[in-house]
């Protein structure tokens, strides 16, 4: 594997930090617990560092790779084994709704250029979701688990806890990886909540309201939300109308949308 570190050339447009550090890698597969009768999706394969373990304990595994580069590695790789589907896109671009005919699980080795985009892209699959198991920029991971009030508090924090429990596992020295890192990388672990919303338009209503309140993140929520709701909505729910939203919990903003 180390040799064809050295034969690929990483592309730093597409964020590549490849994992190379077998402690970690089995630290993770443990993490993950895989059983024989999971379906998962796996983001960012890379070289295949963590499909291959996960491969032989698993019913069905499908990568998404981008970088077409790593579609002759990742086939070599895994020449002869049905149970391993490469697809070469963008996971932005996939529906991957198509994909699915049973609950999946995902885990992947995000592009730190993209990796809010893709949990974005994510977060509202939780009804086809069994877990999810990221590795991601510390920091990223950071604003996911913070709570109101944190400075690193925002909208990824809201709408992650509100579809998901979110854990942080471990953190990843930038040794582990080639190219290394600026930065350290954390381990996250998300598993969905059931029944969250009373529909979807509740569902949609609350993704607006979350998104407008941290689009103008330093005014208050009266002035934000002031074309969506009612002043005395605030009062009826003992919430301060001259709140931020970085002082309102992910609670908070739910009991809200169920007014609009």
């Amino acid at each position: 594997m180390q040799k064809k570190l050295q034969m690929h050339n990483r592309k730093k447009r597409l964020g590549q930090h490849f994992l190379h550090d077998q402690n970690i890698i089995k630290k993770i597969i443990n993490s993950v617990k895989p059983n024989i009768k999971d379906m998962f999706l796996e983001i960012g394969p890379g070289e295949g560092v963590l499909s291959t373990p996960l491969q032989n304990k698993v019913s069905k595994l499908i990568i998404i790779e981008k970088d077409k580069d790593l579609i002759p590695i990742l086939s070599k790789v895994f020449l002869n084994k049905n149970n391993v589907q490469i697809i070469h896109k963008d996971i932005l671009k996939i529906e991957l709704l198509n994909l699915f005919n049973k609950k999946m699980r995902v885990i992947g080795n995000l592009p730190y250029n993209i990796s809010t985009e893709i949990l974005f892209k994510l977060i509202p699959l939780d009804n086809i979701i069994e877990d999810m198991h990221f590795m991601l920029q510390k920091e990223v991971v950071e604003r996911i688990i913070a709570k109101p009030g944190n400075k690193t508090y925002g909208r990824l924090s809201v709408m992650t806890q509100t579809y998901y429990d979110v854990k942080k596992l471990f953190d990843i020295s930038p040794n582990v990886f080639t190219p290394k890192p600026k930065v350290y990388s954390s381990y996250l672990k998300m598993c969905p909540k059931i029944n969250i919303f009373e529909n979807k338009n509740h569902e949609n209503i609350f993704s607006k309201i979350v998104k407008i309140a941290f689009t103008s993140r330093r005014k208050m929520i009266k002035t934000s939300l002031k074309n969506i709701i009612d002043i005395d909505v605030f009062n009826t729910l003992s919430i301060n109308p001259c709140s931020r939203p970085e002082e309102l919990s992910p609670k908070n903003f739910m009991e809200i949308s169920k007014y609009v």
